[in-house]
């Protein structure tokens, strides 16, 4: 769409100033628009449908008087026309147009040009007798610039540097038509009789009065702040100046200063430097390019043209040279093309253009009736049409807003705006054919361009033997890959053949599993045979003189490191995609026993890197592997061998890991060398790791238990202090069976353990028996005691401990001090057990004493019968004076909990004087009941409502009965009821955690709330 497309065919709702001029305004037909013809290779796709890279709209727009000159900078359009009247048209606003007419004194002269400045707010209009006028961008009128009178200017290098807050144009060149160059700064100003030029200084001279400046421009070094480039052409002669300023004015009222630029020049005086070029035709362009329109006014220009009658000079802009000689590159001169044929000469006849613009990719050629545009790729015209005129109109020139890059064609009766769209489209191909694939393929904008020049540079690269660089592109290609596969074997380039496998295979989706399976596999291969090559070359440079090598052998150690690390690499990317046995079979073939260490490792088959290191009899190096694993299958896989070869580190390595199951181990542990261990280092691993189960882990496994009890039992010891050890820190609980527990200490002759054991049981008869059987008094009176809430069983077993004692030892009173240890035992319960033949002298003490202990047994008893006699008087005694018992009601007393005069119903008076009426207490006290209760209360309550209704209509007989149903009810109602005060009593200790208002009052308390 043009800026235009919105504008009116009529302006008579634009700006008021417009309206003035309508009757000078000529009557313009509409223009007709002629079929064009796009033609060379960029733009050749009409036929594709697709929309035109030019396009040429016309401005409906009627001008009120001939057009002279028009210019375009920053989206503001300004043109001035023959009748001395400047248009000057905002593009984001364009139905506001301003129409300043140029005030001038009356005289014959004629506006020739018309400049604007790159931030469209100052304008310069220049006349054929040197008359110029100046218009700021707020200014509703001109003002005449005196300081430049006589002067025709034909081109100005505006200062691009000049801020847009600023109002000030800073310093800029002026060319005139008489060959001079000066140097001015303008300072718009509101007074009407203040001069805005601050000062003119002229710079630089042709010498040659014929000769006008036609171009015109300056650029800043961005290295150097205070470098300047300088260019001025003429019809026939393009010139260069570099050199640097001195500083820029710091106030802006300082004058009479030297200029800017004049050291600048001062240095080309006498000698300038210049490219001169024939030209007939009396007028040139000199333009700078910078394709990057955003840096138009903070960037410096990459290309400058010089349009002149030979053709167009165009060359690059190095401002990174030290050398200021070669600020200028790659200069050439591009002809123009050819336009007809004469049939006369058979030669071709080529048309000078009027004007020249460029675009980052073409050049627009303006002709006296047609616009052309040619490629600056490949010099091919690819767009032209012909510009419809009038009578007597003619085409002026062309103009382009370098910062919005908009493109202008005007008439003297006519603007046209050439739109260009999507210039960049078919750039990638001409590159392409330049076989500039790097530029080629940034300018590609679908992926199947991208794939052309993929194809094109791998085919390239592969002819001149570029092999590496064309697999990476040939996998980024659509040529087939049993082509591309097939040119790197027949050409034996298994290393490139393996860079484009990796590269093909990164290019797969998820779906091609098949595809990367064989892929894969076969980059396997490679990698494998490029390995063995590697040791063969190194091992051949070894064995060799290396005299004659081209590589020492550290290269080749060094490219044997790179594979492998290349191989893991591909290894731990495409790992997955391998089919694992057949990926074993393919390592093992080849002899790389790392390799396949590492592959398995990658995968997770730990069981083959554990069994390679364990059939190696590696086993710090197997340990290590499995201490890292969290399968518990291996750890019970490889038990046996580590346990029958290094039991320590493989109990350690099972301690590291307590989520194992014990009972998988066993039938290691059953392997290990239970030999008698005296030290701790050669301690049973087995008892080692077993006793970390049980007392650390808290294992419960009975089966665990009875094979750590056998192994403690099976030990070449006769101390059993391990094993008693066990068998109390099992306590209670016991985990281990106790028939299998007594069986394994008996076949072994553990006695101790066995006494235990009986004792666990419950067996404490045996457990003494067994005791003394082995002449253990200890650890027979230790049972005999263990029996703490059974008297008579102690009693027993310490009579049958007395009955050994009595009759194995033969000192009485020996004897006699050791039983009194037990407190059960008196004089009567062993006396049959002593000899029919002893002395009382013996034990006369002890007699005596049990007498003594009778009487005092006897005298303890009578105290307490008179005791509980007693009791028994006091409390007949209380229970009489409960029966006077009574409290005093006064009548103005109240219910503590309605606070109504307690006399007015039934009430209830408790000793600690709280009053309350019934009715109110059997409420209070229904709210902590248990429901059991309360339920019991209700039916109470409904069987005295039924027993009053029946004393009122029953006969005199049957009163008694009810009043004695009634009177039982009655104490139940206050056995629940009354049984403690609701104030006093637990009631209120049980209600303390209660809030002080309830649910059913949380309505009343809600209006307490203050908003």
């Amino acid at each position: 769409m043009s800026l235009f497309d919105d504008f009116l065919e009529s302006t008579e709702s634009t700006h008021h100033t417009v309206e003035t001029i309508q009757d000078d305004r000529k009557q313009v037909s509409n223009k007709p628009r002629l079929n064009k013809k796009e033609t060379g290779f960029v733009a050749s796709i009409i036929n594709h449908g697709e929309y035109p890279l030019f396009l040429l709209q016309y401005v409906q727009f009627q001008l009120p008087a001939i057009l002279v000159s028009m210019t375009v900078e920053n989206n503001i359009l300004a043109a001035v026309l023959d009748n001395f009247r400047i248009l000057r048209i905002d593009l984001d606003n364009p139905m506001d147009v301003d129409v300043v007419e140029i005030s001038r004194k009356a005289s014959n002269s004629k506006v020739t040009q018309l400049f604007l400045d790159p931030t469209g707010r100052h304008i310069i209009v220049s006349t054929d007798t040197g008359d110029n006028y100046y218009l700021f961008q707020k200014w509703r009128r001109t003002k005449e610039l005196g300081k430049l009178k006589g002067l025709v200017i034909t081109s100005i290098a505006w200062n691009k540097y000049a801020t847009i807050s600023s109002s000030m144009t800073r310093e800029i060149l002026i060319g005139t038509k008489d060959g001079v160059v000066y140097e001015t700064f303008l300072e718009p100003n509101d007074e009407f009789f203040k001069r805005e030029e601050k000062y003119v200084i002229q710079l630089f001279s042709i010498h040659e009065p014929t000769m006008s400046i036609t171009g015109l421009a300056f650029e800043r070094f961005p290295t150097d702040r205070r470098k300047y480039l300088i260019m001025i052409s003429t019809s026939t002669r393009l010139y260069h100046f570099v050199g640097s300023i001195r500083y820029t004015h710091t106030n802006s009222n300082e004058t009479n200063e030297r200029a800017l630029f004049e050291l600048v020049f001062s240095e080309y005086e006498r000698t300038p430097e210049f490219q001169e070029l024939p030209n007939d035709l009396g007028y040139s362009q000199l333009l700078f390019f910078n394709r990057f329109p955003e840096l138009q006014l903070k960037g410096v220009p990459q290309t400058f043209i010089w349009f002149t009658g030979a053709g167009i000079y165009q060359g690059d802009l190095n401002f990174n040279e030290r050398n200021d000689q070669e600020v200028i590159d790659k200069a050439q001169l591009i002809p123009f093309p050819a336009t007809s044929y004469d049939e006369d000469s058979g030669n071709l006849v080529t048309d000078v253009p009027i004007s020249i613009v460029m675009t980052e990719f073409h050049f627009i050629l303006l002709y006296k009736d047609y616009v052309r545009g040619v490629c600056r790729l490949n010099n091919k015209i690819v767009y032209e049409e012909i510009i419809p005129l009038n009578k007597d109109e003619r085409v002026r020139g062309i103009s382009v807003d370098n910062v919005k890059r908009t493109y202008w064609i005007y008439t003297t009766d006519a603007m046209y705006e050439l739109v260009i769209k999507d210039e960049d489209r078919d750039v990638w191909k001409l590159y392409l054919q330049k076989k500039q694939y790097a530029v080629a393929l940034q300018y590609c904008k679908e992926p199947d361009q991208r794939t052309q020049v993929y194809t094109a540079q791998a085919k390239d690269d592969f002819d001149q033997r570029k092999y590496m660089q064309s697999a990476k592109y040939f996998a980024k290609s659509t040529v087939p890959f049993e082509e591309v596969a097939l040119k790197f074997t027949r050409k034996k380039e298994r290393d490139a053949l393996r860079f484009f496998l990796v590269s093909r295979l990164e290019r797969l989706g998820p779906n091609d599993r098949t595809q990367k399976t064989l892929i894969s596999t076969w980059l396997v291969e490679l990698y494998l045979f490029k390995m063995n090559q590697l040791e063969d070359m190194t091992a051949s440079v070894h064995f060799t003189s290396t005299s004659g090598t081209t590589k020492p052998v550290s290269y080749y150690i060094k490219e044997q490191h790179r594979i492998k690390d290349e191989f893991r690499t591909f290894l731990e990317m495409y790992g997955d995609n391998l089919h694992i046995p057949t990926a074993y079979k393919l390592i093992s073939t080849h002899g790389r026993h790392s390799e396949i260490l590492y592959y398995a490792s990658y995968i997770g088959d730990y069981e083959k890197v554990v069994d390679n290191w364990i059939s190696e009899k590696n086993w710090d190096k197997a340990i290590e592997v499995l201490d890292g694993q969290s399968k518990p299958d291996l750890f019970y896989k490889f038990s046996l061998p580590l346990m029958e070869n290094v039991p320590e580190k493989a109990v350690d390595m099972w301690i590291h890991h307590p989520k194992l199951n014990p009972r998988h181990l066993i039938p290691a542990l059953l392997r290990c060398n239970h030999a008698n261990r005296i030290d701790r280092v050669s301690e049973n691993q087995a008892i080692r790791y077993l006793s970390y189960v049980v007392s650390t882990l808290g294992n419960t496994d009975s089966l665990i238990h009875n094979f750590l009890l056998t192994l403690y039992a099976t030990q070449p010891t006769s101390d059993e202090t391990a094993l008693l050890t066990f068998l109390k820190n099992e306590g209670r609980e016991m985990h281990y069976e106790l028939d299998y527990a007594l069986r394994i200490c008996s076949r072994n002759g553990r006695t101790q353990s066995c006494v235990h054991i009986y004792s666990q049981m419950g067996l404490y008869e045996e457990a003494v028996a067994l005791a003394l059987e082995h002449r253990d008094l200890e650890l027979a009176r230790a049972n005999a005691d263990k029996p703490e809430d059974d008297d008579v069983l102690r009693k027993r077993l310490w009579v049958s401990i007395a009955k050994y004692v009595l009759q194995n030892n033969k000192d009485i009173k020996s004897a006699m001090q050791f039983l009194k240890q037990c407190d059960l035992l008196k004089m009567e319960d062993i006396l049959p057990f002593f000899p029919d033949f002893v002395l009382i002298d013996d034990f006369k003490d002890e007699i005596c004493s049990a007498l003594e202990e009778y009487n005092i047994g006897i005298e303890e008893l009578k105290m307490e019968m008179d005791n509980a006699t007693l009791s028994a008087d006091h409390i007949r005694l209380d229970i009489r004076k409960l029966k006077k018992r009574f409290a005093i009601v006064e009548e103005e007393q109240v219910c503590c909990l309605c606070e109504y005069p307690l006399l007015t119903r039934q009430f209830y008076v408790f000793p600690c004087n709280h009053e309350y009426h019934a009715d109110c207490l059997i409420n209070r006290v229904t709210k902590y009941l248990p429901t059991r209760l309360i339920r019991k209360l209700a039916d109470i309550q409904e069987q005295l409502s039924r027993e009053f209704k029946l004393a009122r209509t029953m006969q005199t007989e049957d009163e008694k009965a009810i009043s004695d149903r009634i009177e039982s009810l009655r104490y139940e109602l206050d056995d629940i009821v009354a049984h403690q005060c609701v104030m006093c009593g637990d009631i209120m200790i049980n209600s303390i955690t209660l809030p002080f208002i309830g649910d059913e009052e949380a309505d009343f308390a809600s209006t307490w709330n203050i908003n």
